[in-house]
């Protein structure tokens, strides 16, 4: 692992799957980890991980979606801490998995505002900090490859990851000048809570359950921590040319020199 140690960086989505994972691992290289999720219980023992491991740790529990408290949340991490090198956008949820004319207003209002909103608000105020910052940072947006093929069921789950996708080309344009570095990386399928809702989806609303299924049956899903080791990696390397790109993280050549598989959108 690249030194890590006394970098400051903010995790999305820290009180579980590969948030946990990715703040857990930053932790154990000696870097301050904020931990940003709604459970503040269990951001609390993640924070405890940390300390134990010999790194820095401190729980900020918000709803993403909430401007208001991100932007706090961002100033105290500067009060403390005076910069960010890596803010990780993790927060995220898969379901509704449901054909669209099955998905209700609610269902297709939380994903939007959890998956597209949220991802907006924290890198708006990173970018802000990092800005005022000479050293400037970088910003890692988790997507995944359902942002570029259609999944029967993942109507929501993928259109706001393309969105998402999008908006960190388009950023990454407006930064170019700066210090500052943004991107996408989809990390493939991986062992998760995420993964055991899919499993569970009715087939009839998601036809592809049974690859899913298959994969962890064969025991072909990589843990969280395998991921969240190969995407600090990434982030703590040097890549200005991946600035405003979608990676996907598991191709063979990336693992070896980082120049596997990318698009620019």
């Amino acid at each position: 692992m690249p030194d890590v140690e006394n970098k400051v960086i903010v995790v999305t989505g820290a009180s579980s799957g590969l948030g946990r994972a990715l703040a857990l691992e930053a932790g154990k290289g000696g870097a301050r980890v904020a931990l940003i999720a709604r459970r503040k219980n269990i951001l609390e023992r993640v924070r405890k991980q940390i300390i134990d491991s010999g790194g820095e740790a401190l729980v900020l529990p918000l709803d993403i979606t909430n401007p208001t408290a991100v932007a706090l949340a961002m100033a105290e991490i500067e009060s403390r801490w005076n910069n960010i090198a890596i803010l990780f956008n993790v927060a995220g949820v898969v379901e509704p998995i449901k054909r669209l004319v099955n998905i209700d207003n609610d269902e297709m209002m939380q994903s939007l505002m959890v998956n597209v909103y949220g991802v907006y608000i924290a890198t708006r105020e990173a970018v802000k900090m990092m800005q005022r910052q000479r050293s400037g940072g970088t910003i890692i947006n988790i997507s995944s490859g359902a942002a570029v093929r259609p999944y029967i069921g993942w109507t929501m789950y993928g259109s706001q990851k393309a969105a998402v996708d999008h908006f960190t080309w388009t950023v990454a344009e407006e930064v170019r000048k700066t210090a500052v570095r943004i991107a996408a990386l989809s990390p493939g399928p991986f062992e998760s809570p995420m993964q055991e809702m899919v499993r569970n989806t009715d087939k009839s609303e998601f036809p592809l359950k049974d690859k899913f299924v298959d994969l962890h049956r064969n025991k072909q899903l990589p843990t969280a921590e395998k991921i969240a080791a190969m995407v600090l990696d990434m982030a703590l390397n040097k890549w200005p040319e991946q600035s405003g790109r979608f990676t996907i993280i598991r191709d063979p050549e990336l693992r070896s020199n980082f120049n596997g598989y990318s698009v620019k959108l």
